[in-house]
């Protein structure tokens, strides 16, 4: 998916005359992403180990595509809307979710119009937050990323029976595990428990190998290298079903597992060399297995690790993941392989926050240059059928761990800026 380059860009604007008016919009988003808060009990990471905090969040450039769960994943030579109508879409699997709704772009209207009556004259006053016309290009967007570790919450928090050992607990004070989850809730009062406490903290402190949380974090971006169906739209032009769309979820195959498989936080992708049991119909496509829609919402299935185990052998998707590979921990998701054959990356970068890794911040700056045709007079610029064989769909992950029982949430602020161009 090229752009266009420069020359060509001067030429299709010059013979549209859409030169005299830039539209640029800002986007501006700040909040707390947290350890364990997946959105909804359903959205529960199957194939990760939540036993310890794990961070895990995604935002979108526009809008998350439209993802289908337990279903064939192949793309077919002939796509037509009714093969659409029975599929569930589901736009869960990576924690919390954000839309940064960046080609949201106004296009103007006449007085008691509506939108697409363009008939104004050229000297009236158009607004930067607006486009004038439908049709035009969308230039770029420029998004920077800003991310901090939060100053309020407690570091280097041991379980309690990292600490229970260091106080003498048969005599006065004696203070239990609820006692110690009061204290780091503020709710103990200050005593001689609290004190006990305070004095086994800084005893283990003092022991701990780093006095701190060994605070770890992974940023993905990326896209389906495909177009992608989009759910209700009118951008999808029937040309491009019947060239194919992709029907992938990265919630069970952006990664890549330890015998092949394509993997993710809701199960994995069944390899046609290797999983041909599976399929009762001995069909070539691959397909999901893991989480799945049973008519009413997403279930879990079983998580089968052997030949013995129950659920192996099952015809019906509902592995979490693959006989030979075991649940993903914090360390396997720092350092696992993506599926790059599906998905293309544009940044995948591990950094570490925190006072003993003298690191305050993370920054990063995403710049997509776009420089494409749009003929929409609606606000979403990807309502037009003139891309409706390209793919938008940029998506973030980002991923934390303290390496430890400690909470790992993180400060965000996203700042951007969307550039189109209209007559």
């Amino acid at each position: 998916m090229a752009p266009f380059n420069t020359n060509q860009v001067k030429y299709i604007q010059a013979v549209a005359g859409r030169q005299q008016h830039t539209t640029l919009t800002a986007v501006n988003h700040n909040g707390v992403w947290k350890s364990n808060d997946f959105g909804h009990v359903s959205t529960t990471p199957k194939t990760f180990d939540v036993t310890d905090p794990l961070l895990l969040a995604q935002f979108a450039l526009h809008e998350f595509p439209s993802a289908w769960d337990s279903r064939g994943v192949h793309n077919n030579d002939v796509l037509e809307a009714a093969d659409f109508t029975q599929l569930h879409g589901t736009q869960v699997g990576f924690g919390d979710s954000l839309q940064l709704r960046t080609l949201d772009v106004p296009c103007i209207t006449e007085t008691d119009g509506n939108a697409g009556d363009q008939d104004r004259p050229d000297s009236e006053f158009v607004p930067s937050t607006e486009r004038a016309t439908p049709d035009g290009f969308l230039k770029s967007v420029n998004l920077k990323l800003r991310l901090t570790l939060p100053s309020h919450l407690p570091v280097a928090q041991p379980t309690f029976a990292d600490i229970s050992g260091i106080s003498d607990r048969t005599v006065s004070p004696v203070y239990d595990a609820t006692d110690y989850q009061n204290y780091w809730h503020g709710s103990l009062a200050l005593g001689p428990k609290a004190d006990a406490i305070k004095a086994a903290l800084e005893i283990f402190a003092r022991s701990h190998p780093m006095h701190t949380p060994h605070y770890e974090f992974r940023l993905i971006m990326f896209r389906n290298r495909l177009p992608t169906y989009r759910s209700g739209a009118s951008s999808n032009s029937m040309d491009a079903l019947r060239n194919g769309v992709s029907l992938l979820n990265p919630a069970y195959d952006l990664f890549m597992g330890q015998t092949g498989r394509a993997r993710g936080p809701f199960g994995y992708r069944t390899s046609v060399k290797l999983d041909k049991d599976m399929d009762p119909n001995g069909s070539p496509a691959p397909y999901y297995s893991g989480k799945r829609w049973d008519g009413s919402g997403i279930v879990d299935g079983s998580i089968p690790q052997a030949a013995g185990d129950v659920g192996h052998g099952h015809s019906n998707g509902t592995a979490m993941f693959p006989d030979g590979e075991a649940i993903f921990t914090h360390r396997d998701l720092m350092t696992m392989p993506l599926n790059k054959n599906d998905y293309v990356v544009m940044r995948d970068v591990r950094f570490f926050l925190g006072q003993s890794q003298g690191k305050s911040h993370f920054e990063d700056v995403f710049d997509f240059d776009f420089n494409d045709p749009i003929h929409t007079a609606d606000t979403d610029l990807l309502s037009s059928d003139t891309l409706s064989n390209k793919n938008y769909r940029w998506q973030c992950v980002i991923i934390g761990t303290s390496n430890g029982q400690d909470p790992v949430h993180l400060n965000y602020e996203i700042r951007g800026t969307t550039c189109a161009q209209s007559g």
